[in-house]
This record gives C-alpha cells, sequence and structure tokens, in this order.
C-alpha cells in the first residue's frame, strides 16, 4: 500500500508531503496506480519549481526504487523558503491540489479489501 502524509503547520497550511510504499495493484513496473500516484509527486515538485521559484534540488527528494520496489518520495517546504506572499500562495495551491488529486486517486481505486493508497493528515 501507497501511504500518503500531509503535514501542515499550525496555520492549516501544508508544509510536507510524504509518499512510500507500493500499491501491490500490478508487478513493479506496470502499476498504474504507482505510476498515477508517482506522477503527482513530481507534478507537485516541478510545480513548485517552475511556478513558485524553489528550487526542487532543495526541498524535494523522490528514489524510485529504494530495493524493494517501493517508491519514497518527499516534499518539505522550510520556513522563509518564498520571497513573497504571492508565491506562498501559490504554493499553497498547488499542494491542496496535489493533495486533492491523491484523494481523487485513493477514492478511484480503494474499494473494500482492495485498499491500495492511504493518505494521513498531520498538524
Amino acid at each position: 500500500m501507497i501511504t500518503v502524509k500531509i503535514v501542515r503547520d499550525n496555520r492549516r497550511q501544508i508544509t510536507g508531503m510524504f509518499m512510500d510504499g507500493h500499491a501491490g495493484y500490478a508487478e513493479e513496473g506496470s502499476d498504474i496506480i504507482c505510476a498515477g500516484a508517482s506522477t503527482l509527486f513530481y507534478t507537485l515538485a516541478n510545480s513548485l519549481e517552475r511556478i513558485c521559484g524553489l528550487d526542487s534540488e532543495r526541498i524535494a527528494r523522490i528514489d524510485e526504487d529504494n530495493g524493494d520496489g517501493e517508491v519514497v518520495a518527499e516534499v518539505v517546504i522550510p520556513d522563509g523558503s518564498f520571497k513573497s506572499d504571492a508565491e506562498a500562495d501559490r504554493a499553497q495551491v498547488i499542494m491542496e491540489t496535489i493533495r486533492t488529486g491523491f484523494i481523487t486517486l485513493a477514492s478511484a481505486v480503494n474499494s473494500g479489501d482492495n485498499q491500495y493508497i492511504r493518505i494521513v493528515e498531520e498538524n
């Protein structure tokens, strides 16, 4: 199962997203659920860089093969990362959009005993 953890600060702003695991829907390399989750994470890192000016090398780590066939990914936005409130606002829109994408993906693929994605939210 893929676990996606979303971390918020005391103002309810998303400050990090973490993903690990393997959906187990299909063999490694053919798992469309893992592909969808990876695409969302790459979109998150690239959008924060292109739209908000953050250095994806500094804020993101994506390891598609940690030796167990599992993806390990994280995006953490440190305090003081933005040059303006507008950049910070855009980053929140991006983070909330990706969160919605994970929720949508989970609701589309999880059913009964088939649980492929779990979303955990922390404050």
